[in-house]
């Protein structure tokens, strides 16, 4: 996730997680956490990169 592939996880629990921990350490520098993105890697993804997938499906 991120940009930068700041993490790696497994499982949509993972990534709400992930998402609200990371979005309350920015708080006050990133509120809305814009930039992070979510991709979804399959098997093939080293030939594909992923599929990205809509950040607001983790969110709420």
């Amino acid at each position: 996730m991120d940009g930068r592939r700041e993490a790696h996880v497994n499982g949509d629990e993972a990534v709400r997680a992930w998402i609200r921990d990371y979005r309350a350490e920015r708080a006050e520098t990133d509120p809305d956490a814009t930039h992070v993105q979510v991709r979804q890697l399959s098997r093939l993804a080293w030939l594909t990169g992923g599929t990205l997938v809509p950040r607001e499906r983790f969110l709420g």
